[in-house]
């Protein structure tokens, strides 16, 4: 595990000095920046994610792990504003990790990054609280983009997940007409007609997203080119 001992002075060097108006947006943008976790079981995609996330000045990796052991203790330790989560980490459900990390750690969004592209996980990540869903293949820009964005208490899902999203919500509404309640709970009933009408939130609860929220379909620049 990584430790997120840093300090802002590394953020700071080689950095240009500028004149007034121009290093006031700096020092804005400096304690906005947003503080990540990165937790898979892959050291390969540690790796990915870390040096792809260096290259920007907007993010700061502050923790990773490759267990839900090593996940808890550098929560504890970091309390990062965004963890980017894969759906399994080895053995254990990232669903349930993301459950943990809302209820316990409620001021940290979490953005799953994936190669599942399942319907049924996409709503399981989202009522487990997830802020965000990217798949694998995902630029480098469409990634520090999805984590300003679920920072920002904003939810994005990835463009080529929108057929996906669209069958959850015919089928919420098919159900709901039927009145029938079958593979969608009461819960995922309430959380369809708000992702339908992509209104505004700050946050997203674990069984439904209240009524402020908009969720906000990844655009082009946030796919691989």
């Amino acid at each position: 595990m990584r430790s997120c001992c840093l300090f802002r002075e590394t953020v700071l060097q080689g950095m240009p000095l500028a004149n007034g108006p121009l290093l006031m947006k700096q020092s804005i943008r400096m304690r906005k920046l947003a503080r990540v976790g990165l937790i898979n079981d892959s050291s390969d995609v540690l790796e990915g994610l870390q040096a792809a996330l260096s290259k920007s000045h907007r993010v700061l990796v502050v923790g990773t792990a490759r267990t839900e052991d090593e996940a808890i203790a550098f929560l504890r330790a970091c309390r990062p504003d965004v963890v980017v989560l894969d759906v399994r980490v080895g053995r254990v459900s990232g669903i349930k990790l993301c459950e943990v990390i809302r209820e316990s750690y409620p001021k940290t969004a979490v953005l799953f990054f994936t190669a599942d592209d399942d319907q049924y996980a996409l709503r399981s990540a989202i009522l487990a609280g997830a802020q965000g869903y990217l798949l694998k293949g995902a630029s480098d820009e469409a990634i520090m983009k999805g984590i300003e964005v679920v920072a920002a208490g904003q939810a994005i899902i990835d463009q080529r997940l929108t057929q996906q999203l669209l069958a959850w919500i015919r089928e919420g509404k098919r159900i709901a007409q039927h009145e029938r309640i079958e593979d969608c709970s009461r819960a995922d009933l309430r959380v369809l007609p708000l992702l339908q009408q992509g209104k505004a939130t700050n946050k997203l609860h674990r069984s439904w997203i209240s009524r402020r929220v908009r969720l906000r379909l990844a655009s082009e620049e946030f796919t691989s080119g």
